[in-house]
């Protein structure tokens, strides 16, 4: 194992900086869907608020004429967007300049087409509907009843507007104003003489939605958010055919839950609806999650649709975990939850709420079926197929209602929402667990007969390489070793070293016999007989781009160079391969490698062990040492400049034990080397950074005997010893958090994130600036013995013998140190970038520790 997870280890060794780590590539879908869950948490416990108090201050009817006005414009309002919120949500991202005269476009088109709505309805209710008539109110009611139409219909526009320039923070902030303003207003109008009326209530929430629109507007100035507000009918050119199918579908979904609350009211009477309209604002608030989330996903996805797997897993996840406990708890305390509204309430429709709540399920399915058909274009058919779905609830709810009461009417609709999420169900779970497909593969003419999927383990390292270098060597060449590597693939052609590497499908894919003979060729580069240059070796497959070789191999002048990924293994299972390789190219047969033992549960158990079983150990087992974040320091343009320096010494392990033991028994070599290689890097001028390091350890101490792993089962936790130049505070420390078997939390939380997000391919990219003073950022790897090595057929004695193991991955200011010990001598191999640090101070510095390690601890004791 090397330290090539310097970086990454950082974040993840800690228990808030892991979790952190863990989210924080979605941190756009918890910011806006946390945003929306708090508009409607605040509007829903606000609205519970503002009814309550309603349904205290005014007569029954009052409030059965005022929720049925509210259903009315919350339904013509949003027949009224017309598709221009959605719009919005999938074009704002790909706007440049401009974006407030498409949105006050947008906006005004909204409120045109709900003011023409309104009229409708309002005609509607006087020649076909008595009971919608009633509840128009007088003359007044019903202007102002238009007026609010209108402006609802903007205000859905503009908040989905908001959540299009991931803003969702600002459309909270207006939701807010609005609940506290209308709920201020209601208290001052029931203060008036005479009886509230269903006017009055009406006109609180009118006002609401103006104050609230006129606090976000100065917001917006104030932040220089907004450039121009020039309507323009232009720019809704091209964007009619996308608008219109946005519609259609946010109008088949929607229509049938905002217009319940009007059925209720036809079907039964303007009483029943009241209570109904009010279980139904509780039901709002549970729908709030997977409503939520799914807009969101689309709002984040909508131009990153490679991003849409690990948004749906993460957005499931927050679905499951928040809304089902809370459906659970509206479910068993239903009576409770509408007697707060009234004895009256609970008595009609307590036992509705309690139906209503078993929709949850069905309310995440049929969300999050709308997000993913918006982000893969397949808005017309999702309309269609919610233009069937809402025609059955609402016929539904009519049929149950005409034949019985309130709970008829609510048991009919949710029965048919079940039947919607088992047709619907099936393309959610398609996008969270269809693998893959890998089209490289078929596009180089690659006859995949197979493919294994990676483990959780093998997934976490995919983005990270590294490299082992060995030789001088006799007897092998390009050829052999192609012919091993091929014999290998006719005994075994399920092995990890003979099959491609997919990194985007996380599969291990095996190839037939004819497309291995081709691919090993490309796997394993001949640079001839001639004398090379092992370090330029090693620096060329360092710059080589990731692939889908788990192991690409250099062969030349009596080296071999090996560039295999983490997620085949670390230093135990790579040397396997490559004392295997390098002896059945030398004895010309085919390489014998054992098959891959899986162990899938390998770490829940060891964890179980080590914790589960051990509730004293909990507490140990989750905290972990925070990574320092880093100075502020002024910065200068940067790139990348990986390289690596190496020294090599047959006496220093004498005299490191010497030293030990006349001045730090029990202390490792190892523990020994760290320390004096911070000590010569502060002795060549660098500045550590000296309140801690990433150690890399491997966790196979904790598995039960007779359990092996032949991937990678290691973790790099941060750890702070007193002083990083002190051999004894070192050991200490890392004994210390070896006893704790914490790393296997850390390890455990790792994978929990790819099982939910999948698995990264590649590493991120490298910044554009770097510190202009760097400190070093110091990982440790030690590698123990690779005495396993030893038979290789060496062309010189251990003093001269090239054993290198080299990461691939560094941070800006990283430096990484590799040691290990063969056949007596320790190898030592620092890498870091040249554009920070200067590679021959650092070439010194590693000399120096092979040739005075004491002389550098004494000197810093």
């Amino acid at each position: 194992m090397t330290a090539t997870d310097a970086a990454p280890q950082h974040a993840e060794s800690t228990g808030k900086g892991g979790i952190f780590s863990a989210l924080k590539g979605h941190v756009d879908l918890f910011l806006n869907a946390g945003s929306l869950m708090a508009t409607t948490l605040l509007t829903s416990l606000f609205g519970f608020a503002y009814w309550w108090v309603a349904a205290q201050l005014a007569p029954i009817e009052a409030v059965g004429q005022a929720s049925a006005a509210v259903a009315a414009m919350t339904l013509v309002g949003t027949i009224g967007m017309f598709g221009m919120g959605t719009m919005l949500i999938a074009e704002l991202p790909s706007i440049a300049r401009g974006k407030w005269d498409l949105i006050s476009t947008c906006l005004l088109t909204a409120g045109t087409a709900a003011t023409v709505g309104g009229l409708i309805y309002v005609a509607l209710a006087h020649l076909w509907i008595p009971s919608l008539q009633d509840a128009l109110g007088g003359n007044a009611a019903t202007a102002l009843l238009v007026v609010g139409i209108a402006l609802n219909a903007m205000t859905l526009v503009l908040d989905e507007a908001m959540v299009g320039l991931l803003q969702g923070p600002l459309q909270l902030m207006r939701n807010a104003w609005f609940s506290v303003i209308k709920l201020v207003l209601l208290a001052l109008v029931a203060l008036l003489p005479g009886v509230l009326t269903g006017g009055g209530i009406l006109l609180t929430w009118v006002a609401g939605i103006v104050a609230s629109t006129v606090i976000l507007h100065r917001t917006l100035r104030k932040r220089g958010m907004i450039d121009s507000l020039r309507p323009r009918a232009n720019l809704l050119r091209g964007r009619g055919k996308a608008t219109f199918d946005h519609n259609l579908l946010n109008l088949a979904t929607y229509l049938p839950r905002a217009a319940l609350p009007l059925v209720v009211t036809a079907v039964l009477s303007a009483e029943a609806n009241a209570a109904f309209y009010t279980a139904f604002m509780v039901l709002s608030f549970l729908a709030m999650v997977p409503g939520n989330v799914a807009l969101t996903l689309f709002a984040v996805t909508a131009g990153d649709k490679a991003a849409l797997r690990g948004k749906v897993r993460v957005g499931l996840l927050i679905c499951l975990v928040i809304g089902l406990p809370a459906s659970l708890v509206v479910f068993f305390l239903s009576d409770f939850i509408m007697s707060l509204f009234g004895a009256e309430y609970a008595e009609t429709a307590g036992t509705a709420l309690a139906i209503l709540a078993l929709s949850y399920i069905p309310f995440v399915f049929h969300h999050f079926f709308l997000a993913i058909s918006r982000v893969q274009n397949k808005l017309r058919g999702a309309a269609i197929f919610a233009v069937f779905a809402g025609v059955a609830e609402l016929l539904a709810a009519w049929w149950g209602g005409s034949k019985g009461d309130l709970n008829d009417l609510v048991t009919a609709v949710v029965v048919v929402m079940v039947i919607e999420t088992v047709l619907v169900a099936p393309m959610v779970l398609k996008v969270v667990f269809a693998p893959v497909v890998d089209m490289s593969a078929v596009a180089e003419g690659v006859n995949v007969m197979s493919t294994t999927s990676l483990t959780l383990r093998e997934r976490a390292w995919l983005p990270l390489e590294y490299i082992r270098t060995v030789g001088p060597l006799t007897g092998v060449n390009a050829e052999r070793v192609r012919e091993a590597l091929i014999g290998l693939h006719v005994s075994d052609p399920t092995h990890r070293a003979v099959s491609r590497l997919d990194r985007n499908g996380s599969n291990w894919q095996h190839m037939d016999g004819a497309s291995f003979a081709r691919y090993v060729h490309e796997a394993v580069t001949d640079l001839g007989p001639g004398p090379v240059d092992f370090d330029a070796m090693t620096r060329q497959l360092q710059s080589e781009p990731r692939g889908h070789h788990p192991v690409r191999i250099l062969v030349g002048g009596g080296y071999f160079a090996l560039k295999v990924s983490h997620a085949y293994g670390d230093a135990g299972p790579v040397n396997t391969l490559v004392r295997e390789i390098v002896l059945a190219a030398y004895e010309q047969r085919a390489a014998r490698i054992a098959p891959s033992v899986r162990h899938r549960t390998a770490l829940v158990k060891a964890w179980w062990k080590q914790f589960g079983l051990h509730p004293d150990r909990w507490k140990t087992g989750l905290s972990f040492a925070r990574p320092p974040h880093p100075e502020p320091a002024p910065t200068r343009p940067w790139q990348d400049g990986l390289t690596v320096r190496t020294a090599r010494s047959a006496r220093v392990l004498g005299q490191m034990r010497a030293w030990r033991d006349e001045y730090a028994p029990g202390v490792t070599t190892s523990a020994i080397t760290f320390a004096a290689f911070t000590a010569a890097l502060i002795e060549h001028g660098y500045r550590p950074d000296l309140r801690g390091a990433t150690f890399l350890a491997d966790a196979r101490r904790y598995l039960d005997k007779g359990v092996s792993i032949d991937s990678n089962f290691c973790q790099g936790p941060f750890l702070t010893p007193p002083s990083l130049t002190d051999p004894v505070a070192i050991h200490k420390t890392l004994k210390a958090e070896l006893a704790t078997g914490r790393i296997l939390t850390m390890m455990l939380l790792r994978e929990g994130k790819i099982m939910l997000t999948g698995a990264p391919g590649m590493p991120d990219p490298y910044p554009t600036e770097g510190p202009v003073e760097p400190r070093p950022q110091l990982t440790f790897s030690n590698q123990g013995r690779h005495d396993v090595l030893g038979d290789l057929p060496w062309a010189v004695e251990p003093a001269g013998r090239v054993n290198q193991s080299v990461p691939t991955l560094n941070g800006p200011e990283g430096i990484t140190l590799t040691t290990s010990e063969m056949n007596g001598v320790l190898h030592l191999e620092a890498t870091f970038h040249a554009t920070t640090y200067d590679p021959a101070l650092i070439a010194r510095a590693l000399d120096v520790v092979c040739y005075d390690p004491a002389g550098l601890i004494m000197a810093h004791r």
